[in-house]
């Protein structure tokens, strides 16, 4: 081979890597940063999947929030540690800028975990994903549960009465969202009480597609605050 053919494509190739290599700085530009923190997940239970088809509250979410990709991750019957087992495949691969976390009831109708284990799964769910750069909102019905002797739950014992699971979501949620600076929804359905209501429950724990609509103008308060 001729030298001048050997240096020609020397040449091309280079500037083939170039051209990849000036591809591969476009994607890690703030643009594409910026694109990347627009999509918001919803990692929950039957309260997130509810609703049907556009009436689900990241449905409503999606409604008001131009610009923004809201994906829904509910699982009727999760749990915290199932929320645990599919961050990744659920929520963490979206890369995701917000993660709205609703979890922890169906932990509590179960009544099968002491307190420090749904700690342990909670803050793992919640560390993860302030470890991937995604802000955090915690999504609850128990947030304004108190003891009537104002004590603490037993925090190593399972089996403990409804009352005290209740109490015991809302110490821990209290206490993630001043360790990680997270947005904070103490009860998601204050707004569409009584419960059973027709009009905005579908079942005398689901909201219907009414009833979310509310739920979502309630999440988008604290929501919009982590979007500034």
């Amino acid at each position: 081979m001729q030298l001048s053919v050997f240096l020609e494509l020397q040449s091309q190739m280079f500037e083939k890597v170039l051209c990849f290599a000036s591809a591969l700085l476009l994607c890690l530009t703030p643009s594409c940063v910026t694109k990347v923190s627009k999509r918001i997940v919803c990692l929950g239970d039957s309260l997130t999947a509810c609703g049907g088809a556009g009436g689900r509250y990241s449905d409503w979410l999606q409604l008001s929030l131009s610009g923004y990709e809201v994906i829904n991750s509910g699982i009727g019957g999760d749990t915290l540690a199932g929320g645990l087992m599919r961050l990744e495949k659920d929520v963490l691969q979206w890369l995701p800028g917000v993660v709205i976390v609703e979890l922890g009831a169906n932990d509590y109708w179960q009544r099968r975990r002491t307190l420090q284990e749904l700690q342990n799964d909670y803050e793992a769910i919640v560390s993860r994903c302030r470890q991937a750069g995604a802000k955090v909102l915690i999504v609850s019905c128990f947030g304004n549960d108190t003891r009537v002797d104002g004590g603490p739950p037993e925090w190593t014992q399972a089996g403990l009465a409804l009352e005290d699971y209740a109490v015991g979501l809302a110490l821990i949620e209290r206490g993630l969202v001043e360790k990680y600076h997270c947005g904070y929804v103490p009860d998601m359905q204050c707004g569409i009480t009584p419960k059973g209501n027709p009009e905005q429950w579908s079942d005398s724990n689901h909201p219907n597609a009414v009833g979310n609509r509310i739920v979502a103008e309630i999440i988008l308060l604290e929501l919009n605050k982590l979007l500034e």
